[in-house]
């Protein structure tokens, strides 16, 4: 079995596997990229492990991921999948990410507000306010952004939007 196949096996695999494919790209980050290729190979359960995979080496170790941000910012403007979005959004405010990475990311959590899919917004609100320590200056945006979609939302969305709204409070 060469590496990608074991990655994608790995990936695939759950919890289990997923603390093992941490410690593979710990041991050799260098394998990381086939990670990060198996969130857009077209096949559903490798993509969705991925997704899964992803979003423990972005909590467990995120600086194995810092270099392909550029791809994982590429992959969130183009994902349709569920899984792999709420990965991302879950994954890049954990990154360490240039003005401009920060800033162009926010376009693309804004434009995910519109999906029809609640968790996806949630979660694109939740990278939004995350991504404000990173890129101060989105903060009076993403609170008007926030501001609105809780106004138009149900009463849950409404609580929703204030709790979020307390974490911007310094910014």
């Amino acid at each position: 079995m060469d590496t990608t196949e074991r990655i994608r096996a790995l990936a695939r695999s759950g919890d289990d596997g997923h603390e093992q494919l941490l410690a593979m790209l710990r041991e050799d980050p260098g394998h990381t990229h086939e990670l990060i290729s198996a969130l857009t190979c077209d096949q559903r359960d490798v993509e969705a492990g991925a997704a899964g995979a992803l979003s423990l080496v972005a909590r467990e170790a995120p600086d194995v991921l810092e270099p392909m941000a550029r791809r994982l910012f590429r992959i969130a403007a183009g994902s349709e999948n569920q899984a792999v979005r709420l990965a991302i959004a879950e994954t890049m405010p954990l990154l360490e990410l240039g003005r401009w990475q920060a800033g162009r990311l926010a376009f693309v959590f804004e434009s995910w507000l519109d999906d029809r899919d609640p968790e996806i917004k949630r979660a694109a609100m939740e990278a939004l306010v995350a991504l404000v320590p990173q890129r101060p200056s989105l903060g009076p945006r993403v609170r008007r952004e926030i501001e609105r979609r809780a106004a138009e939302g149900s009463p849950t969305a409404i609580k929703y939007g204030v709790k979020l709204l307390e974490g911007l409070r310094e910014f």
